[in-house]
C-alpha cells in the first residue's frame, strides 16, 4: 500500500515528513524509520511497542507526578501520559517545528495545562532540566540513529531525579557501542544493575535505572498499581511485563 505524504518540510535540522498508510500516521526524519505513530481511529492505543515498555516506570514508581520526556517527536508519548495518567509532562525536542507537527497530525493538545514543551538542546551546557522530575523517559534518535548525551549532559540529568526516582531509554540493540556507551554513563550516577525489557519480536531493550538496586518486592508492587491504573495504561504496561528480564539475583 503507498504511502500518503500528509506534509513534507525542511528545517535547520534537515527533512521532516508525516506519512498515511493504512490507517498509521507516522513522522519520519528523511528516511523510512519512523520517529513516531498513532492510529487516529485507535487513540487509546500505543502503536510501538517499545512505547508499552516505556509505561513501564510509571507503574514501578508510587507517584509519578512529574515526568521528564526527552525527545517529544510527534508528541505521541505525551498525549497518552496527559490523557492516561494525572503526571505533569515535562517535554523537551531540539526542533521546534515538531510542536505545530504534532498539533495537525498527532492529536497533542499543545496548550494542555500539565504541559510543559521546551525546545532545546540538551546537549548544551545551558540546558538545564525541569527538576525535581520522578520519572524520566529518553527517547532521543535522529535520522542516523540514537543520539549519544555528553557526559556532562547525563550528570546534570542524573542530578535532576527527584529522590526514588528513575530515569528510562529505548535503545536499538543492533547499535551495541551506543548501548554500552549509555550503559557506562548511567552508571556513574544511578545502580548499574538496570531493569530490562527486551521487546519482542524488535531490536528495541528499554532500560530503568535508579539510584537502588531493584528488588522482587519492587515488582510485586508494580503489578499491584498496575490494576489501579486506567485501562489504556494498563493495558499496555500488562504487555510491556512480559518483556521483562530476570533480576539479577533471579538469573540462573
Amino acid at each position: 500500500m503507498k504511502a500518503n505524504v500528509l506534509e513534507r518540510l525542511n528545517d535547520e535540522h534537515g527533512p521532516l515528513e508525516v506519512i498515511e498508510q493504512g490507517g498509521e500516521v507516522a513522522l519520519q526524519f528523511g528516511n523510512h524509520t519512523s520517529q513516531s505513530a498513532w492510529r487516529p481511529e485507535q487513540p487509546e492505543q500505543l502503536c510501538f511497542a517499545y512505547y508499552r515498555a516505556m509505561m513501564l516506570p510509571l507503574a514501578l514508581h508510587p507517584h509519578p507526578a512529574r515526568v521528564g520526556l526527552l525527545g517529544f517527536g510527534g508528541g505521541v508519548l505525551a498525549k497518552f501520559l496527559l490523557e492516561h495518567t494525572e503526571s505533569s509532562i515535562h517535554a523537551v525536542d531540539l526542533r521546534p517545528a515538531l510542536g505545530p507537527i504534532a498539533a495537525r497530525h498527532f492529536g497533542v493538545d499543545l496548550e494542555h495545562p500539565r504541559l510543559d514543551l521546551q525546545f532545546a538542546d540538551v546537549s548544551s551546557p545551558d540546558w538545564e532540566p525541569p527538576a525535581p522530575l520522578d520519572v524520566v523517559l529518553i527517547d532521543l534518535f535522529d535520522q542516523d540513529g540514537m543520539i549519544r548525551l555528553p557526559d556532562e549532559a547525563v550528570a546534570r540529568l542524573a542530578e535532576a531525579v527527584a529522590p526514588g526516582g528513575m530515569i528510562c531509554l529505548n535503545l536499538w540493540r543492533n547499535h551495541m557501542p551506543a548501548v554500552v556507551e549509555a550503559h557506562r554513563q548511567l552508571s556513574a550516577h544511578f545502580h548499574p544493575d538496570a531493569l530490562v525489557a527486551h521487546v519482542a519480536d524488535r531490536l528495541n531493550t528499554v532500560m530503568t535505572y535508579r539510584r537502588e538496586a531493584w528488588r522482587p518486592d519492587d515488582l510485586e508492587n508494580g503489578l499491584r498499581r498496575l490494576t489501579r491504573e486506567s485501562a489504556p495504561l494498563r493495558r499496555a504496561q500488562g504487555q510491556a511485563w512480559q518483556w521483562l528480564q530476570p533480576l539479577r539475583g533471579q538469573r540462573k
